[in-house]
């Protein structure tokens, strides 16, 4: 089953990871790079953590969340290789709210959100609202977008109104753009979103 941690970890240790783009994503580069502050955000489905360590390097407070052993692994030992501090956990991302309340500033997702079952979204949206602190934002790029839910997955596709029908009961939309700095095999693919919550 693919919901399972034991899954995700042979795609892991095998090298079969067609979600890793091998370094941070250049969407959320640019993106982090507007914020003058410092801001605490929570990383979910955070893979090797390419993202989750640009961030800290960055001097944000940052939780990078997998609950794949062996990607857990490899973040840790990319933190300690570039002598950042980064809170990693190994956990199932929807028991989040189990954990934390009115937590982050910021939660960022990519390529998580298509691998759980689509029956599971609306509780992986709710969970999202309830770890985010008043007005928190959730910056995430939607993928995949050119596939229908019905046709199976991970990853599983992304009607995109039914899935905005969703995050409306919970967040305003300030951001939903294609955006140019998209990797070339995910162009015109994926939506970047800015959500925030009400």
């Amino acid at each position: 089953m693919h919901n399972t941690s034991e899954y995700w970890d042979k795609s892991y240790k095998s090298g079969q990871m067609a979600w890793d783009i091998g370094g941070p994503t250049p969407v959320f580069n640019e993106w982090i790079n507007t914020y003058n502050n410092f801001i605490s955000i929570c990383v979910l489905g955070a893979g090797n953590g390419w993202d989750a360590i640009n961030f800290a390097k960055k001097g944000h407070f940052v939780t990078a969340v997998d609950f794949a052993p062996t990607a857990v692994k490899n973040m840790r030992l990319a933190a300690k290789r570039s002598e950042i501090n980064i809170s990693i956990l190994r956990e199932n991302i929807l028991n989040l709210n189990k954990i934390y309340t009115n937590k982050f500033n910021v939660i960022v997702e990519y390529t998580c959100f298509c691998a759980i079952d689509p029956k599971n979204r609306i509780n992986y949206i709710k969970m999202v609202y309830e770890i985010l602190k008043p007005n928190g934002k959730f910056v995430g790029i939607l993928f995949p977008i050119d596939k229908a839910a019905s046709e199976g997955g991970p990853p599983f596709g992304i009607e995109l109104k039914s899935t905005l029908d969703l995050f409306k009961k919970y967040f305003r939309i300030i951001k939903y753009e294609k955006s140019l700095l998209s990797v070339e095999s995910r162009k015109d693919r994926e939506v970047f979103v800015i959500f925030e919550k009400v």
